[in-house]
């Protein structure tokens, strides 16, 4: 992979250097113990293109650094408490009570209240469509210290909900509130010149740990930018590409962080013509099949792709939530197993007759488009291995790059197979990949997958108020030792590799651990921790 170093973006980083130090070494700040630490700079992809309101998806799946949530997860992920002190279901699982913390204030000294609650998610909902709420019938404050959720049907994944949200203060919302946001996050707001840097200092009024650095300047840089920041010496935290894997700067380490960014193959699992999309008709001959979708789940050669095509800057995946607390252990299966995939289509009537090595059934040939969208190397990198190891078993996979308005006009992710990004933070997902209800509803059950027994799975993993039992449910929708989705059953999806983040740290700084950051959060999860970084 070639890289091309932007002289425009180098400028930037130099001016943004220059802004945040001007010329001389950053001076001290205090952190909110009081203790004097120099600042830190950190290179950083995925600056909010409408600010910083979580009413319009700030910070996504990520840190919110000027507010706070109700709900957290820890690095193992596992729902625990922030702002909210005490969560207690109805025995319906229609109601979520909601004690909160008294001792919070917002970094203007104004005091944290319900009505807070109550006013982010009114707002969530009038302007953003990021975040489904038509469950939720009524958000009410009890009292200036409890809150209740009503939702019209039980759902055991809400709580993962409120990880989305971060709460904005009332009495400071207003037009500009997205470029000059106040809250009751680890760190308040300084600066932010959009397309350069924002910089920020640790909020002295912050009711949970204290941050160790009291200055943060974030650099939004092209990667190579970064590399060339971090090799000048002028960056603390530099995030760069793949590339640049195994390549050394004195004063550096080098630090590979997982993260459930995963790439997988969408598979359409009715024939073409049982229904129609907007007069078009769905489905696909071949991925049909359940032969071939489990042939090729059980022929990819994961390890393959992950070492030669991308550099050992992803890992091997075999489900959508590998390592998750719902993730099922019998979705890891071998690595390129050709055997097994030869033997899965022979069993399923498929056979190379005419010797051209695909093999064929009925009169049609294995033979099928993999669409991806254009302009990522490392989606380019996979299709490619991707076709590769469909051809060792017989499966000839055609690949076409085509923009994503042109797919999504064209229904094409419901005819033909697509390199779908997948990977939440949420057991939510499964539902929405694999419930039949999902069926031609946006885009997450594209493969068109309907399974009764899955289903009813699925339906009482939703509806029970035990979160105990909903894992249990989730992981046998996955598989129960005779049915599933994974590639054990009826393999609509087939996980590829999930990327990792390559940074370099400067010596002297230390940036801890991390829960893995889902497709889409990954940017900003990196900073999730923030509060534990420290600089010697």
């Amino acid at each position: 992979m070639r890289r091309k170093l932007q002289l425009f973006l180098l400028l930037t980083l130099a001016a943004a250097i220059s802004a945040c130090s001007n010329g001389a070494k950053p001076e001290p700040a205090k952190t909110a113990s009081g203790e004097a630490s120099d600042g830190i700079v950190v290179s950083i992809k995925g600056e909010p293109a409408k600010g910083f309101d979580p009413a319009f998806d700030w910070p996504g799946l990520g840190e919110a650094l000027f507010q706070s949530k109700l709900v957290v997860f820890d690095k193992e992920m596992y729902l625990v408490n922030d702002l909210a002190v005490e969560r207690a279901v109805s025995e319906d699982g229609k109601e979520l009570t909601v004690k909160l913390r008294d001792d919070v204030l917002y970094s203007d000294g104004v005091k944290f209240t319900a009505s807070d609650v109550v006013f982010t998610f009114g707002k969530v909902r009038e302007t953003t469509s990021y975040i489904d709420l038509s469950n939720v019938k009524e958000v009410v404050a009890v009292d200036d210290h409890t809150v209740k959720f009503v939702l019209e049907h039980p759902d055991s994944t809400f709580e993962y909900t409120l990880t989305r949200i971060a709460i904005i203060p009332e009495h400071a919302y207003g037009p500009d509130y997205a470029q000059h946001p106040i809250g009751s996050g680890p760190y308040k707001f300084v600066e932010w010149q959009k397309g350069q840097k924002l910089v920020v200092e640790a909020n002295p009024l912050y009711y949970g740990k204290k941050p160790n650095i009291g200055k943060v300047t974030f650099l939004y840089l092209d990667m190579d930018a970064s590399f060339a920041g971090a090799k000048r010496g002028e960056i603390d935290i530099a995030r760069v590409s793949m590339d640049y894997i195994g390549k050394e700067i004195p004063g550096y380490t080098q630090r590979s962080i997982e993260t459930m960014d995963i790439v997988s193959l969408s598979l359409p699992t009715v024939r073409t013509g049982t229904y129609e999309m907007d007069g078009m008709p769905i489905g696909n001959d071949v991925t049909a099949d359940r032969a071939i979708r489990r042939a090729l789940s059980y022929g990819m050669d994961r390890e393959g792709i992950s070492r030669d095509a991308l550099s050992g800057g992803t890992r091997p995946v075999y489900s959508h939530n590998p390592g998750m607390p719902w993730d099922n252990e019998a979705n890891v299966i071998p690595n390129a197993d050709i055997d097994t995939a030869k033997r899965i289509l022979e069993e399923g009537g498929w056979s190379d007759s005419d010797g051209d090595g695909i093999v064929e059934k009925d009169g049609i040939m294995a033979e099928f488009t993999l669409l991806y969208t254009p302009g990522e190397v490392e989606r380019q990198a996979v299709v490619l291995g991707v076709q590769e190891s469909a051809r060792k078993i017989g499966i000839q996979v055609n690949l076409e790059a085509k923009v994503w308005d042109e797919i999504s006009k064209q229904k094409l992710i419901y005819k033909e197979a697509y390199l779908f990004g997948k990977g939440a933070d949420s057991p939510f997902e499964i539902y929405t990949n694999f419930s039949s209800d999902r069926i031609a509803k946006g885009t997450t059950n594209s493969p068109s997958y309907k399974n009764e027994i899955v289903d009813d799975y699925l339906n009482k993993a939703i509806q029970t108020t035990d979160q105990d039992e909903a894992m249990a449910y989730w992981q046998k929708a996955q598989w129960d030792g005779e049915h599933g989705a994974n590639a054990l059953g009826d393999s609509p999806f087939v996980p590829i590799v999930a990327f990792h983040h390559t940074f370099y740290i400067k010596d002297g700084v230390e940036i801890g651990d991390f829960r893995p950051a889902p497709h889409r959060g990954a940017y900003w999860i990196t900073v999730e921790n923030i509060k534990d970084w420290v600089k010697r």
